[in-house]
């Protein structure tokens, strides 16, 4: 019964200074909405890019020409030291095809940043040089129109396959198919549209466009393969066929001149740095709700030195020290937790909004909301201890004398 009386006692005090009860709150609102709505952001980034990396297919091996070290990796710009450095050749291309048993699972990519112009709109976007087989290799899906041909291939033909993105870019009100746009002076005409993926976080899947390797070849100067793209023959095997390209690999260039990377290896990367970046988000949240804490514990040390008669009379007519100590200890526990439920509010308010406007994930779980809430909850305790002894000690004959 004790503890209703010093809950319905708490909660008289601190309706009656109701500014000053909102200002000790902010802190928490700001600590437990800042926990909940980083760690949203940070586990929503994180199933972004996992979602991103299952998409181009799980049982994909690709294979680029340098040492990669995972989030260093620009192989689209040119001259960049890693291109100047490749030592693969289309002779790569079919050794590994034969290693793996079927030459048509393999493809080859020579990837540039280049103006792609319709008119006289430009767009500046990803063009890639592959054979005929890169579409079924990457599952590329087509919204319309036809992927280009062996014959057109071999042929060195200027054709194009363009994303949705660039679709809209150079054509917003007419059909793309058929029509003729210019890469570095040269024209190319498109035959198919890439059916819409969508985003990976900031990388727009539908900003590439897709030309026969040999044209690539004209267009770029250079016979060396960008990545090297194998499917292997099920998800199972794909740890064992990439063990098979890097053994063949390994016999013929320096350990530093490729590696050979699968969606594990890319997928394990992604999640680690967005694991640090989520912890790193809520430690820095967590300072902000410590930062709400110590204002409890001012803010409660105040209350303390106006409410010293108050004590002293509660204690002339029996309450014991205990029951002082759990009324101030009970005030400093509905404060956090009070702030606590709005921060949780206003999180949720801020992921719908962020969802809304972005159109980016934010994952607020259940064990986060708890998470919060228990943090509040300690906060409230362990900064309402020391105000709640100082007012339980204090003497009731020098806090009747109070002025």
């Amino acid at each position: 019964m004790k503890l209703l009386e010093s809950v319905r006692a708490a909660i008289i005090a601190l309706v009656a200074n109701k500014l000053r009860s909102s200002l000790t709150m902010l802190g928490v609102i700001i600590g437990v909405g800042s926990i909940i709505l980083l760690i949203a952001l940070g586990s929503g980034a994180r199933a972004e890019i996992t979602r991103g990396i299952q998409g181009l297919g799980s049982d994909l091996i690709l294979v680029v020409p340098f040492k990669l070290e995972l989030g260093n990796f620009n192989i689209m710009e040119q001259g960049s030291p890693m291109l100047a450095l490749n030592k693969f050749t289309p002779k790569t291309v079919e050794e590994i095809g034969r290693a793996l048993g079927d030459r048509s699972r393999v493809s080859s990519e020579y990837q540039r940043s280049l103006y792609i112009s319709y008119g006289k709109t430009r767009y500046f976007g990803i063009v890639i040089g592959a054979g005929y087989n890169e579409f079924d290799v990457r599952s590329v899906e087509l919204g319309r129109g036809r992927f280009f041909s062996k014959s057109e291939e071999d042929a060195g033909r200027n054709v194009i396959v363009i994303g949705q993105t660039v679709a809209e870019a150079l054509f917003p009100e007419e059909d793309p198919l058929g029509k003729s746009i210019n890469i570095k002076g040269r024209k190319f005409r498109v035959v198919g549209v890439q059916e819409a993926k969508g985003r990976t976080l900031t990388f727009d899947e539908d900003a590439l466009s897709w030309i026969p390797s040999t044209t690539a070849i004209k267009l770029f100067g250079t016979p060396n393969p960008t990545v090297i793209i194998a499917k292997a023959t099920s998800t199972a095997a794909v740890e064992e066929e990439a063990r098979v390209v890097r053994d063949l690999l390994g016999e013929k260039l320096a350990t530093d001149e490729f590696s050979v990377i699968t969606q594990s290896d890319v997928l394990g990367f992604a999640q680690d740095m967005t694991r640090i970046l989520t912890y790193l988000l809520g430690g820095v949240a967590g300072i902000s709700l410590l930062v709400g804490g110590i204002g409890i514990m001012n803010i409660m040390l105040v209350s303390v030195v106006e409410r010293t008669r108050e004590v002293g009379i509660r204690k002339a007519v029996g309450a014991k020290t205990r029951d002082v100590l759990l009324q101030f200890l009970v005030e400093a526990v509905i404060l956090s937790l009070v702030g606590g439920a709005i921060g949780v509010l206003l999180a949720v308010l801020g992921a719908l909004l962020y969802e809304s406007l972005l159109h980016l994930q934010a994952q607020v779980t259940v064990w986060t909301i708890m998470l919060a809430f228990f943090f509040s909850m300690l906060v409230g305790v362990f900064f309402g201890v020391y105000p709640a002894r100082k007012a339980s000690q204090l003497d009731p004959i020098e806090s009747l004398r109070y002025e």
